[in-house]
């Protein structure tokens, strides 16, 4: 069997670090289809919004949500009392999340446990009014004010046109579908995010969680908040991917941030049923056309150093280039997989002093994404300070490498 890098890789701990191959959605891509029905829950629910406006304007956290780090910044918040974030008015987006004061990289802003979780084959309106129903009439309210990607005054056959419609608390445009779901479930549908965990017999399979707070992060296609599962907590963690400045906005994305520019609106109309207003997204056409060429490149990386088990330095090669588009655009979530690459690259060769340096910048690239208590970052930590305890060590003639760039 040929040496394969990627195939020893640890599982990846978030979406967001992911291979772009396999086209991972941050949330459902289509809504569960029921026969419509008329249900007096589902009414009374969607009334009571209007009787007051989300408490989340007042309190930027829930009773599900908490906003804390393992190493608090000081300086940033001299007190300890103030959030990292408040929701606002965005101008063209309805609600999001801002910064309060400077917040470092890797610095986790949000742990919150989920509303309730609803497995895929039970994504229904009715399960969903079930799961409120054991919800406080706050937590209701909250959820009725969620963005609702199928928002429209009646369901519509595809001869009828759509008829205009939007709401001040809503981050994406009205959109009508064939079988629009009732209202419930396209909330659900729209905010839900996976959960990763286990079937009765062990497999891997997906949950859906709703997350009041973390529902309100909107999107970029070039994030500076990467989420991941924390399966001890119970809650899905929200780090800062770089350095964040007061008053900037505190983005995740929807959608795979590799495909063209072109690609990612179409999936974003379709999904969300917004356009992307990002820096990215609204740059010049000559500067879209570079971005994309750059990312599209990254992708193809992602393949190509993948097929280099027997040619390290080729495989080490291509990595390098990957890294550095990476940072062209801005995508550091991406940059702890091909640093593993590089790693697995050196062992496979016994160059263990290359594969030193490049575990320890992937254990801290994890780190700054799912924290140092996640399974990547531990993993990554092992072979840090034992490299040859990886299975492909010495597998290839010995060779000297090179190790990351400054």
């Amino acid at each position: 069997m040929d040496p394969q890098p990627r195939m020893a890789s640890p599982a990846p701990s978030s979406q967001a670090s992911s291979r772009p191959s396999s086209r991972p959605s941050s949330r459902r891509s289509t809504p569960a289809q029921e026969k419509p029905e008329f249900d007096e829950r589902d009414e009374l629910e969607e009334n009571s919004t209007r009787e007051s406006t989300s408490e989340l304007e007042e309190s930027d956290t829930s009773t599900h949500s908490t906003a804390q780090d393992t190493d608090p910044d000081p300086e940033a918040d001299p007190e300890g009392e103030m959030p990292p974030f408040r929701l606002v008015d965005i101008p063209d987006k309805g609600k999001g999340l801002i910064a309060t004061f400077p917040i470092p990289k890797g610095k986790l802003i949000l742990l919150e446990t989920p509303l309730f979780i609803l497995s895929e084959e039970r994504c229904t309106n009715s399960a969903v009014l079930v799961a409120l129903a054991a919800r406080t009439r706050e937590e209701q309210r909250d959820f009725f004010t969620l963005a609702n990607a199928y928002r429209g005054t009646a369901p519509r056959d595809a001869s009828s046109s759509p008829s205009p419609e939007s709401s001040p608390d809503s981050k994406c445009a009205m959109k009508i579908s064939p079988r629009r779901p009732l209202p419930a479930l396209g909330i659900f549908d729209t905010n839900a995010l996976p959960i990763p965990t286990t079937d009765a017999k062990g497999n891997p399979q997906t949950d859906l969680g709703l997350f009041l707070l973390g529902s309100r992060f909107n999107h970029s296609c070039t994030p500076n908040v990467a989420r991941t599962w924390d399966a001890a907590a119970k809650a899905m963690a929200f780090r800062v991917l770089r350095a964040v400045e007061p008053g900037e906005e505190l983005c995740t994305n929807y959608v795979d941030v590799l495909g063209t520019r072109a690609e990612r609106a179409a999936e974003l109309e379709e999904k969300y049923a917004f356009a992307c207003l990002c820096s990215v997204c609204a740059a010049s056409k000559e500067e879209g056309v570079e971005s994309d060429r750059r990312r599209s490149k990254i992708g193809r990386l992602f393949e190509e150093v993948g097929r280099c088990g027997k040619e390290p330095t080729l495989g080490m090669r291509k990595l390098k280039i990957a890294l550095r588009l990476l940072k062209e655009e801005g995508l550091v979530h991406y940059e702890a997989s091909f640093c593993f690459d590089a790693f697995q690259f050196c062992v496979l060769v016994s160059d263990i002093p290359n594969a030193k340096a490049w575990v320890r910048k992937a254990w801290e690239a994890t780190c700054n994404i799912s924290g140092p208590e996640s399974a990547s970052a531990r993993n990554f930590k092992m072979y840090w300070a034992n490299p040859r305890a990886h299975q492909l060590t010495g597998m290839l003639p010995r060779l000297t490498l090179s190790g990351p760039d400054p």
